[in-house]
């Protein structure tokens, strides 16, 4: 989730240079860690809400896989988050939760072909790792397509949806278990709302 931190700060650096003199409210907490997990900026011109660590999987719109565990901070580093961004006309919502299964990645494939159904039609991509990449398409509206496809790779994920409007479950395979991300990305322009 570095790469959702290093996006929320330079949106807020994006928000905060052109609105200096504007009045910001902050509101930050301290999740079970002790560290700040919360961040909460609101402007005349927009707004960033990053909330990590303890994340709802019910935000991605997926179910969790049967007695599957939130997967523990690895190296001080979180590996969830709810990220809202509003600003001049554009919106962006990333959530995305990482677990553990004592299962097979076959049946936690299995399991979330049928659970993304019910977004639309289901692609499956092969990719470098469990790392998600996202980026803003023009015809958001399109179904969701393996932009980044690499075969032969170890962790496949699954999609449903538009291209701004997607579920995503990123699986990697630990011998017998493995280890899953679910991921639900909306962008919007000015006329949609997230």
């Amino acid at each position: 989730m570095n790469r959702l931190r290093f996006f929320a700060a330079f949106a807020s650096l994006a928000v905060l240079l052109p609105l200096s003199g504007c009045t910001i409210s902050t509101h930050e907490s301290k999740g079970q860690s002790g560290k700040n997990d919360n961040v909460d900026i609101r402007t005349p011109a927009g707004s960033l809400s990053v909330h990590s660590g303890d994340v709802d999987a019910k935000d991605t719109g997926l179910t969790v896989y049967p007695g599957a565990k939130v997967k523990p901070n690895a190296n001080d580093k979180d590996e969830n988050a709810n990220v809202n961004l509003s600003m001049f006309g554009f919106g962006v919502k990333v959530v995305a939760v990482k677990f553990d299964s004592s299962d097979s990645s076959d049946k936690v494939m299995d399991f979330y072909r049928k659970e993304l159904g019910k977004y639309g039609n289901v692609v499956q991509c092969d990719t470098n790792d469990s790392g998600f990449n996202y980026h803003k398409h023009r015809a958001g509206d399109d179904p969701v397509t393996c932009d980044h496809d690499n075969p032969g790779h170890r962790t496949q994920e699954l999609k449903a949806g538009t291209q701004n409007n997607q579920h995503v479950v990123a699986v990697t395979p630990h011998g017998n278990s493995c280890e899953f991300a679910l991921v639900y990305v909306r962008v919007r322009d000015g006329k949609d709302t997230i």
